[in-house]
């Protein structure tokens, strides 16, 4: 069997095994809820208190009435996530069946909170459950998608799948949410078993055909090694502990995340640091120097003055110190500073009054190494975070509202650096040296000054602004530009895509040569779409570009204008003087426009000349789908100038349908793709890094930023090529400072699921 018929066998075999999985979800489901049923009435009958046999007793009600209608619903559901979520995969891997951003924990309650938790217990145990069974279906799945290696989150039949099937089928049966959780705790060892049934019947049904499963690859990790593991950690001696688990649990980190902290439960600071040191400890044996009591702590900087006062002294001077040290110089002593880190944490913990600063502080801690452990940023910005450390952490001891609040000076100042800093893949530019000192001159300062509010920050960033506003404004207006001349160059390319579809409805368009089709349906369409955008008149032909087509037609054709050659002299002058006009108004280029006189001149002389002989070749015929894809997103030179417009090879051939396998690679990264993305563009041999400042209204044109505030547009053709070619990728889809507080996020529920509780 040849290569193109084996992979024609193994794509069949494919949806044949996820159409089988789909029928035999009733059955499997069925089985899963009578495995359920058993395990609540066990536990009705051991319950002794009235409350909790109500409880349960509700649930098995439910669960008589709802069996029947679940199984039968299950299947469709199933059959719609196999096809629609062929490679599943989420942003916290397997921890949590979807995303679950601090955006979202922020708007959940409790019980919302217990059952994201319910759901990532069940997953955890279904999994170690079916990992046999799913290791060899793995392999037979990776070979009938041809991989190269096992990928188990190309398996759409993964336990996820079912899990994230199950919990929508149960939240569209309306149950209450304490019977969705009572059930999700009693169904995953029934879920797990059928499982590996499942999968060990079907991967032995695939074999049998045949096929051969690709070697067992890495396993997949169990749930609380899930996502990536944690950030290298800080040269400065910090050991992970912050990751450890300890306080922080999602429904501790929701209460501060809503500002629903109890700031009146007041513990001594004593007995707040012993009661989380297995969290929050690193080396106890550094903390007792007497220099670094709570006390001597407060002593931040000698200036008494108020805050603006004291913070322009001290960025004076460290715009003395910028004069005076090379960049290299001023980096070893921030990496010094750096070293004195995990004292500092030590230090400031005992100021911790209240478990919910005991809780801030931590969730600080985590935020900042997230963030210094992000090799995104360049080392030296990195290193102006941590020094940012301090004043942080003295912060949220008496102001939670950084982690609540999106507009919180402080919380925008960090933003700003992080967001700011992403632009710059080298540290070798003058642009990148410039940012780093103004970070030095405004930034640093703030671990120096006493912090008992968000004003430092907001002067910090007040006068950031300020240093950057001028590249700011430039930079904005630039963007604007090149967004009115992208809007007009979309208007423009949809109403000439209209025209060139009407085009094709004319006869004589099969009878005249290629070249004279792709001007009409390319650079003509767009002469009569900018006519129509100018028409303020509401003239029926603006320009008379639309009548001039059917004299084209005519002319280029050297059998019909043969039989007319007064009309022909008459009309080549005003014709060629018509299209001189027309394609001025576009800013047509000028070589292209000679390149089509050329060919239109040799029409119109062999009409000039004697009839050849009769010819027995069969006319051409040109392809009438393809009339609307010439110069669809066409630029013109001047707008492609303002917009820093990327051509690329393929924008100027007709468009075709993209098939399955060219536009699957590069949908699931398109899709993530919003305005405010960081993204890595190679150009010219190294990755240019940009961020994407805005997106058509119809999705056809792309803009981007550099690092020095040009622009970059491109296609959605572009774009797609640039993705399946490897020669885009993202770097950033979120705010970083988001993406930290999301991995606390992340940690929070392993320590949920670690210590039973949420």
């Amino acid at each position: 069997m040849n290569s193109a018929s084996r992979s024609e066998q193994y794509l069949t075999l494919f949806r044949a095994a996820l159409a089988q999985s789909a029928r035999n979800g009733e059955a499997l489901l069925s089985h899963v809820l009578l495995v359920t049923r058993r395990s609540l009435a066990q536990e009705f009958n051991r319950a002794t208190g009235q409350l909790e046999r109500a409880q349960l007793g509700l649930c098995i009600q439910l669960l008589d009435e709802k069996a029947a209608a679940l199984c039968a619903r299950f299947p469709a559901l199933l059959r719609q996530a196999f096809e629609d979520k062929q490679a599943v995969s989420s942003q916290f891997g397997e921890l949590a069946l979807g995303e679950l951003s601090h955006k979202q924990l922020e708007h959940m309650d409790e019980n919302q909170v217990q059952e994201r938790v319910e759901f990532a217990r069940a997953l955890q145990l279904v999994q170690s459950i079916a990992q046999p069974g799913l290791n060899e279906l793995n392999g037979c799945m990776g070979t009938l998608l041809g991989l190269t290696h096992v990928k188990p989150e190309r398996n759409p039949l993964r336990p996820q799948t079912y899990l994230t099937v199950l919990q929508e089928a149960l939240l569209q049966a309306a149950l209450p949410i304490q019977v969705r959780i009572s059930w999700t705790q009693h169904l995953a060892s029934g879920l797990g078993e059928a499982l590996q049934s499942s999968y060990s019947a079907l991967a032995q049904k695939i074999k049998s055909y045949g096929v051969l499963p690709l070697p067992a690859g890495e396993p997949e990790r169990p749930l609380m090694a899930a996502r990536s593991q944690a950030p290298a950690h800080r040269k400065n001696g910090v050991d992970g502990a912050s990751h450890q688990p300890g306080v922080l649990t999602l429904n501790r980190l929701r209460e501060l995340l809503a500002d629903q902290t109890d700031p009146q439960q007041e513990v001594a600071p004593d007995e707040a640091v012993t009661q989380f040191a297995g969290t929050l400890d690193w080396n106890v044996a550094d903390a007792t120097d007497d220099s670094l009591t709570p006390d001597s702590e407060e002593s931040t900087t000698d200036f008494s003055s108020t805050v603006p006062a004291a913070f322009e002294a001290l960025q004076n001077m460290n715009q003395a110190d910028d004069v005076m040290l090379p960049l290299s110089q001023r980096q070893d002593t921030l990496m010094d500073k750096a070293g004195q880190a995990q004292s500092t944490r030590q230090r400031l913990r005992k100021n911790c009054q209240s478990s919910a600063q005991v809780l801030g502080f931590e969730v600080m801690v985590q935020m900042i190494d997230n963030l210094v452990n992000d090799t995104r940023l360049l080392k030296p910005i990195r290193d102006v975070i941590e020094n940012l450390e301090p004043a942080l952490l003295r912060l949220v001891l008496v102001d939670a509202r950084f982690f609540n609040n999106k507009q919180h000076p402080a919380r925008r100042l960090l933003h700003e650096i992080t967001q700011r800093g992403l632009v710059f893949g080298s540290a070798d530019t003058p642009e990148c040296a410039r940012f780093i000192r103004s970070l030095h001159r405004y930034v640093n300062p703030l671990s120096r000054i006493h912090i008992d509010s968000a004003e430092p920050f907001d002067l910090a960033l007040f006068n950031l602004n300020n240093m950057w506003s001028e590249q700011l404004v430039q930079t904005h207006q630039t963007v604007q530009q090149a967004m009115r001349v992208l809007n007009r160059a979309e208007e423009r390319n949809l109403l000439a895509e209209k025209i060139s579809a009407d085009l094709g409805h004319i006869p004589e368009m099969q009878q005249v040569p290629a070249p004279v089709v792709e001007f009409l349906c390319g650079p003509w369409a767009q002469v009569m779409a900018t006519a129509e955008l100018n028409n303020n008149e509401g003239a029926e032909d603006p320009g008379g570009y639309k009548n001039l087509v059917n004299h084209l037609l005519w002319s280029a054709q050297p059998e019909l204008a043969r039989q007319d050659m007064g009309k022909l002299t008459k009309l080549l002058s005003r014709l060629l003087s018509k299209l001189r006009e027309g394609l001025s108004l576009i800013d047509y280029p000028a070589v292209k426009t000679s390149l089509f006189f050329d060919v239109l001149m040799k029409l119109h002389q062999q009409a000039f000349r004697p009839a050849p002989a009769a010819s027995t070749a069969a006319p051409k015929v040109v392809d009438k789908t393809n009339l609307s894809g010439y110069h669809r997103h066409w630029l013109a030179p001047e707008e492609a100038k303002v917009s820093g417009f990327m051509e690329m090879p393929d924008d100027h051939r007709p468009v075709q349908p993209p098939t399955q396998a060219a536009s699957a690679p590069s949908l699931p990264l398109l899709e993530n793709l919003v305005v405010g993305s960081w993204v890595e563009i190679a150009i010219s041999g190294s990755w240019q890094r940009s961020q994407l400042n805005w997106i058509s209204p119809q999705r056809t044109m792309y803009l981007f930023t550099g690092a020095q505030g040009q622009t970059q547009s491109m296609t959605r053709p572009s774009l797609e090529n640039l993705v399946a070619t490897q020669a885009l990728r993202l770097a950033s889809e979120h705010s970083m400072v988001d993406s930290a507080l999301d991995e606390v996020v992340h940690t929070a529920m392993r320590n949920s699921l670690e210590r039973g509780q949420i």
